[in-house]
């Protein structure tokens, strides 16, 4: 995250600077008293664009230990042993490795999953008192998966006697999505007549919705969220598994206007959200960072 934060001050600066290279080339073309925008005032429409970045707290959620499950009529959450012993999974595995057995360890599980940073896409909507102040309107989607390793031990003796067990690694993953409506107030400090930094404080409702969590075992994927019901024969959920929150948000970042329409934003978001994954409940900060351009 210090990284993240790094980066996002070096490219924050480097707009600044561009913005102030800008201002002053056009002062040099023209007198200082021909040289003045029409304060901004009106409706605001665009495109907000962007990486979103979940607490890896939340990610634990898919570490195959069902230590929080959901509530479903159909379907439940298996642990990963609970999984690869339901029904001819065993002996699926067993044909894919070219193995007589395995058995899971009691520590197969991971215990410090994280999320990739997910693409993040919107749409924005305000309206600007001047160029300073603005209420806006974000509405915004991020897909998010989480990934890491689990374990389980084969019958076989490793070569070269290396060890006395055999241990397999393999993925584990868990795929979500997240959708922001936040409203709030922004206020920005003049850099020059074309650009002002600004910050933002408001309220965000996010609804996250649970798509899947399995494993990878040798090109088949075994699904740990699903109700068993004969030999070969599982059901997944009945419904959406979705949740939501009201939460807060900050935001910090540079803004820039072009001639009398046009403006774009580049900034990072934290917010506070209290993320709901089945009965996992916790407040949790993320972060997004984003660029918006507008009319």
């Amino acid at each position: 995250m210090n990284r993240l934060i790094v980066t996002f001050l070096l490219m924050i600066l480097g707009s600044s600077l561009v913005a102030q290279d800008t201002y002053n080339s056009l002062s040099f073309l023209q007198d200082e008293d021909d040289f003045e925008f029409e304060e901004r005032r009106g409706w605001i429409f665009g495109l907000n664009f962007g990486a979103y970045f979940a607490n890896k707290k939340s990610a634990n959620f898919y570490n195959g230990t069902c230590t929080w499950g959901f509530e479903d009529g159909q379907a439940r959450c298996n642990s990963i042993e609970e999984r690869l012993y339901l029904g001819t999974t065993e002996q699926q595995v067993q044909n894919d490795l070219n193995i007589q057995s395995f058995t899971i360890p009691a520590d197969a599980s991971p215990l410090n999953m994280r999320y990739n940073p997910g693409i993040l896409v919107g749409f924005r909507f305000g309206y600007r008192f001047n160029n300073e102040n603005a209420i806006i309107a974000d509405l915004n989607y991020a897909d998010l998966k989480a990934a890491d390793k689990f374990t389980l031990v084969t019958n076989l003796v490793p070569d070269n006697g290396q060890g006395t067990q055999d241990i397999r690694i393999f993925n584990i993953i868990g795929e979500e999505q997240r959708f922001n409506f936040s409203l709030g107030y922004r206020t920005g400090l003049v850099i020059n007549e074309t650009a002002n930094w600004f910050f933002g404080l408001g309220g965000q409702f996010t609804a996250f919705r649970l798509n899947a969590n399995y494993l990878e075992i040798e090109g088949s994927t075994y699904d740990l969220w699903v109700g068993f019901v004969g030999p070969n024969n599982f059901n997944g959920p009945v419904g959406n598994l979705t949740y939501n929150s009201l939460n807060w948000y900050g935001e910090t970042g540079v803004e820039a206007f072009f001639n009398d329409r046009y403006e774009a934003s580049l900034g990072l978001r934290f917010s506070r959200d209290n993320v709901i994954l089945g009965d996992f409940n916790q407040k949790l900060m993320n972060y997004h960072l984003f660029f918006s351009v507008s009319i």
